[in-house]
């Protein structure tokens, strides 16, 4: 006997609109959407961390180079070892996992070749079990291990700035991080989210299972309090953050080599300024320091400096209060200001001088003047509704046509000198669905015209290849007699304003046709064409 399961989600119930699914699922509560909507396993009587995945997840990104960043270890055996990356964005403190790796039975020195490409001056955060000695360490305390085949261990073990290692503190701080938006994981670790669902408390304790990853996490809080509880920056020289001692980046006591960066080559004495607006990267202004020039011993504020010489190296006051001159912002000029007058039909902001507004206002004049004898003109020809044509009967004249039906078209009278109105042929079309040929037959379609159609036609379409017609092709049928034989091969089209009333000849093909070689012809297979009838009135 077999079994098979199939795995559905709410997605899957197609007889729920979008809106019912969403309701049903905004009812349940946030943390348990996932496994009631989606079947995604959660084990417990409670996780801990009543967080949807969505509100964590984050598409990876380009760390920028002046994040802190730490790596923290959670050692294992049977249960994996288990190592995380995070960056601390410390203008908006969100927090980041940005890497995790989880393995078993691997010794310190196989961790360490697999964790050393993420940097080997990553700073590494460990539990405090990682003084304890193992065998394959002969005798050496496994943080030591670690340290030994090149990864940056801390000096001490992950905890708060008091000392402690309470497991409950630092998951409620990674639950406050995560709740107020201030802790992101990298959407692409999908070990890291397996945890994450299932890490759970049983009888109010936290369930040690699969928890690997989630305890490197937790790591990372002790030692992030540590080092920033007092909110100041670590210095270089405490050795608990060693990112800090990395190029490009400086702690508090100023020892390191700072964050602002220089251009690659420069002028001697020149000046630096800024290369862009986020104060961390310099360029050569191109100004040297001579060329700067020497100010008075004293001035009056806000007066204006000019040269003292002719040297051009020194500068005195002026006397001449910068507020003593007209404003660049709406000046209030006295006297006769004058200015350039622009070029007629100027569109700029560029002053307009009376000379220029007297020719735009006598353009305006001859416009208008042409305007009123056209709106003169067009009063003797009567009132227009919308839709009225209006046209040129002379020069200076006007006549009006009223407006048509949707039926007609714009035509010129005989003596082509107005326009006037004529009915179009053939404004409403009929085509009929394709239709099974049956010998002796009869069909009735409807057309909808609402007239009796003065122009009809029959068409076959080949179905399926048949007289040398290929399938898509389409042949007009004359209603008329196709053949002398004594059995019937023809169509007849009897039209009223209603329907199309069709017959079809008796013969087993019922339409005799010439085959496409135009070599004879052919009586058609009834079951290799359709018949269309088209009509027009």
């Amino acid at each position: 006997m077999s079994r098979h399961v199939t795995f559905m989600t709410i997605d899957d119930a197609g007889h729920y609109s979008p809106d019912e699914r969403a309701a049903i699922i905004a009812a349940y509560p946030e943390h348990e959407r996932e496994a009631r909507a989606r079947g995604i396993p959660v084990l417990g009587s409670g996780r801990i961390f009543p967080i949807a995945e969505e509100l964590i997840a984050c598409e990876p990104f380009r760390l920028p180079r002046y994040w802190p960043r730490i790596g923290a270890l959670d050692f294992g055996w049977d249960h994996p070892s288990a190592a995380v990356e995070l960056a601390w964005d410390t203008e908006a403190d969100v927090v980041y996992v940005t890497k995790a790796s989880r393995a078993s039975q691997q010794t310190p020195a196989m961790q360490a070749l697999a964790l050393k490409p993420w940097g080997e001056w990553l700073p590494w955060a460990w539990p405090r079990d990682g003084r304890r000695e193992t065998l394959e360490g002969a005798g050496t305390a496994l943080a030591k291990q670690y340290a030994a085949h090149g990864l940056n261990m801390l000096t001490g073990h992950a905890r708060f700035a008091d000392g402690s290692v309470s497991v409950e503190a630092g998951l409620m701080e990674m639950l406050d991080r995560m709740q107020s938006g201030r802790f992101k994981v990298f959407s692409t670790l999908l070990s890291w989210f397996e945890e994450f669902r299932l890490y759970h408390r049983k009888d109010g304790q936290v369930v040690k299972l699969r928890d690997d990853l989630m305890a490197a996490t937790r790591y990372r809080k002790l030692t992030l309090a540590y080092v920033s509880g007092a909110g100041t920056l670590p210095t270089t020289a405490n050795g608990i953050w060693l990112m800090f001692d990395r190029a490009g980046d400086k702690g508090a006591d100023g020892t390191g080599t700072g964050d602002f960066s220089g251009p690659a080559s420069s002028v001697a004495d020149n000046i630096v300024t800024f290369a862009s607006t986020t104060g961390k990267v310099g360029k050569d202004s191109g100004i040297k320091v001579t060329d700067l020039i020497a100010g008075p011993a004293s001035a009056i504020a806000d007066n204006i400096a000019t040269f003292n010489g002719t040297t051009g190296k020194l500068a005195k006051d002026s006397g001449v209060a910068v507020s003593s001159l007209a404003p660049k912002a709406g000046p209030t000029f006295t006297g006769t200001p004058a200015a350039p007058t622009a070029a007629p039909g100027t569109n700029t902001t560029q002053l307009a001088t009376t000379g220029f507004v007297a020719t735009a206002i006598a353009g305006i004049s001859s416009v208008y003047q042409a305007a009123s004898a056209v709106l003169t003109a067009l009063t003797g020809i009567g009132a227009a509704v919308a839709g009225d044509l209006i046209y040129g009967t002379g020069v200076g004249t006007w006549g009006r046509l009223a407006k048509g039906t949707a039926s007609q078209a714009l035509l010129m009278n005989s003596g082509g000198s107005a326009p006037q109105w004529g009915t179009l042929p053939f404004t409403k079309s009929f085509e009929s669905a394709p239709q099974t040929l049956t010998a002796g037959g009869s069909l009735i379609l409807a057309h909808g015209l609402g007239v009796k159609p003065p122009l009809y036609v029959a068409f076959i379409q080949c179905t399926t290849a048949n007289s040398g017609y290929a399938v898509g092709d389409e042949i007009p049928i004359n209603p008329a007699l196709n053949t002398t034989d004594a059995t019937v091969q023809a169509i007849s089209i009897v039209p009223d304003a209603t329907n199309l009333n069709v017959r079809l000849g008796s013969a087993a093909g019922s339409i005799k046709i010439l085959n496409k070689a135009g070599a004879g012809f052919n009586d058609i297979t009834n079951a290799s064409w359709k018949l269309v009838v088209r009509a027009w009135a």
